[in-house]
């Protein structure tokens, strides 16, 4: 793994460490992207490329980031896709639930994303 990869894997782990840490949902702060944000480019999609990019681009990134976390064993299983779910069932997933949870979309971008794949794609109870 050459030291640019390492790098983007270290500092993908080490802020994925900081927001499990977080006690509660987040809002938004300047500068980085809410719910709302995230559903008016959803809303938006076949308008052009940059909000199909935006929309897209934004829940596939977070997906990835809870998986990727998840697989280092770090905070836990909260979302269980399977390698079935397609990018369209994830987006899709993401989108009805901002449908849904509208009180939500003062939240990070990350947080709602998370939200709606947790209450879409849960694990199993390790009852």
């Amino acid at each position: 793994m050459n030291r640019t990869l390492r790098s983007r894997a270290f500092v993908l782990v080490a802020s994925m460490f900081f927001l499990a840490a977080a006690p509660a949902p987040a809002h938004a702060t300047d500068g980085f992207a809410n719910g709302l944000d995230l559903k008016g480019w959803c809303d938006n999609m076949d308008r052009d490329d940059i909000h199909w990019g935006l929309c897209v681009g934004s829940i596939t990134a977070a997906h990835d980031v809870v998986m990727t976390y998840q697989n280092a064993g770090v905070g836990g299983q909260a979302v269980c896709t399977l390698m079935s779910n397609s990018r369209s069932d994830i987006i899709q997933a993401v989108i009805e639930y901002m449908a849904q949870h509208p009180d939500e979309l003062e939240y990070s971008l990350g947080d709602v994303v998370l939200s709606a794949l947790a209450d879409k794609f849960p694990c199993p109870s390790s009852e």
